[in-house]
C-alpha cells in the first residue's frame, strides 16, 4: 500500500491575496462613481467636439498636429475625425492647410444666436437702451450657470469699442452685465458660479479678490447698478442695470469708451433706469 503523508504534509497552503489593481505595478485605479458619471458615454463624440471647439477658438486656423495636441486626441484619431468633420462641412480647409470651421457651422453659430436672443421685451430694452443713449447697448442673462451675452446693439457713434459676440460666457466679475446678475442671484447660484469659475485678471484694474468682489455686489443691490471701469478692456468702461429690480435673470447694459463715459455717467444712468423702468 502507499505511504499516507502526514496530515501536515498534505495541508494546501492559504493563497496570497492577489493584489489591487492600484497595488499592482503599472495596474489601472477603476473610476469612482462620480468620475465614470463625468465621462463622456461616447468617445468619439467628445473627441469630434473637443476638435470642432478648438478649431473655432482659432483665429486663423490650426495644423492637424495643433488640434491634436490642443483638443488632446491622439494623431490617428484626429486625422479620421477631422476627415469626417470636413465631409458633413463642420470644418474646411483654408488655402494654406490650415483647418477652419466649415459652412456648415455657420448654422450652429446662427441657431445659437436665435435660441440666445433674449425674449421680445428684452430685446426691445436693448434697442431703447442704445437709441436713448447713443451707445452700444447689450443684454445678459443667466444660462446653465453662466453669464452669457444674449443680445448686442450697436451706437450711432464713430469710436466704438469691444463688442461682445452672442453666446459670450467669461469672465462675469469682469462685466458691469454679468456684476448686477451676481449681485442679485440668490447665494447657492452665485457660489456656484464662483467656485466654477476663478477670477481671472484681464487688465490692471480687474478685480480679482473675492471679498473686494463681494463688496462691490453689495454695493450693487444698495445702488441699483453696476459700473466697471476698464477692467474687462483697457479704455473700455460699462454701465448695467438689472430688468425687473433684479428679480428677473436679465440685465442690460452699455459700453463706453472711457473719455465719453466720464463725462456722461448721470445721462447715461438716467437713460438705462428710464428705460428699464419702462419711461425710455
Amino acid at each position: 500500500m502507499p505511504r499516507r503523508l502526514p496530515a501536515s504534509d498534505t495541508t494546501v497552503p492559504p493563497r496570497k491575496r492577489a493584489p489591487a489593481k492600484a497595488d499592482r505595478p503599472n495596474g489601472t485605479i477603476h473610476a469612482g462613481p462620480e468620475e465614470k458619471a463625468n465621462r463622456p458615454r461616447v468617445q468619439s463624440v467628445a473627441r469630434a467636439a473637443a476638435i470642432l471647439l478648438e478649431v473655432a477658438r482659432s483665429g486663423v486656423g490650426l495644423s492637424r498636429t495643433e488640434i491634436s495636441k490642443r483638443a488632446r486626441v491622439p494623431t490617428q484619431a484626429t486625422y479620421h475625425l477631422l476627415h469626417t468633420l470636413k465631409q458633413v462641412g463642420l470644418v474646411a480647409r483654408s488655402e494654406n492647410g490650415s483647418y477652419v470651421l466649415g459652412l456648415s457651422a455657420a448654422s450652429l453659430a446662427e441657431g445659437m444666436r436665435r435660441q440666445l436672443d433674449g425674449e421680445p421685451l428684452v430685446s426691445a430694452l436693448v434697442r431703447n437702451a442704445s437709441r436713448a443713449t447713443g451707445e452700444t447697448a447689450y443684454a445678459v442673462k443667466w444660462v446653465d450657470g453662466q453669464v452669457v451675452s444674449i443680445n448686442m446693439i450697436r451706437g450711432r457713434h464713430h469710436i466704438q469699442m469691444v463688442e461682445l459676440p452672442i453666446g459670450f460666457s467669461e469672465d462675469a466679475h469682469s462685466r458691469a452685465g454679468g456684476k448686477v446678475l451676481l449681485a442679485y442671484a440668490d447665494d447657492a447660484t452665485r457660489n456656484a458660479y464662483l467656485e466654477r469659475n476663478p477670477l481671472r485678471r484681464r487688465t490692471p484694474s480687474t478685480v480679482c479678490s473675492l471679498k473686494e468682489l463681494k463688496r462691490q455686489l453689495s454695493e450693487i443691490v444698495d445702488k441699483g447698478y453696476a459700473v466697471e471701469k476698464e477692467e474687462f478692456a483697457p479704455g473700455l468702461c460699462c454701465l448695467a442695470v438689472p430688468v425687473g429690480g433684479g428679480l428677473s435673470q436679465y440685465a442690460i447694459g452699455i459700453s463706453v469708451p472711457v473719455d465719453r463715459f466720464h463725462a456722461n455717467f448721470e445721462t447715461y444712468l438716467k437713460a438705462l433706469q428710464d428705460v428699464v423702468n419702462n419711461d425710455g
